[in-house]
């Protein structure tokens, strides 16, 4: 498995779920059995395959896993700004919640409460991420010979 292929198929499929799954109204596609999440990991393991040749499925799930990683990982860094996770979460919320009706709802979504619910983003990304890569090795992963 060539390191450099897997590097730069992954990391490119983290962009696209990102992008897919955190930009306005392009993020409606998670409306559909949350594709956002999966189709960054089906296309790193196409990248990937373009780049190095067909990968067999554990690589594919490989691709797909490290994909998740990567995006869990930018949603992190993006939470921080309130862009992605718990504060996104919190920035939408706001508007529609009284602050007498949920007086903790700052307390519960920043310190350790937000950090735990964006840890656990990462691995619900890596998770996706393992679907998307079982999907695309199905699709463009590459048949063993037989002994």
């Amino acid at each position: 498995m060539n390191t450099k292929d897997l590097l730069v198929a992954s990391l490119a499929g983290g962009l696209i779920s990102t992008v897919l799954v955190n930009t306005p109204f392009v993020s409606l596609i998670n409306l559909l059995v949350c594709a956002g999440f999966w189709i960054g990991p089906i296309v790193a393991v196409w990248i990937y395959q373009r780049l190095a040749g067909r990968p067999a499925m554990g690589q594919a799930i490989l691709i797909g896993m490290l994909a998740g990683l990567w995006h869990g990982l930018f949603g992190l860094a993006l939470s921080t700004l309130g862009l992605a996770g718990a504060g996104s979460l919190l920035n939408e919320l706001r508007p529609l919640v009284a602050a007498e009706d949920w007086p903790d709802l700052d307390a519960a979504l920043t310190g350790i409460g937000g950090a735990l619910f964006n840890l656990a983003g990462v691995a619900i990304d890596v998770v996706f991420g393992l679907v998307g890569g079982l999907i695309a090795g199905a699709i463009f992963g590459g048949r063993r010979p037989a002994a």
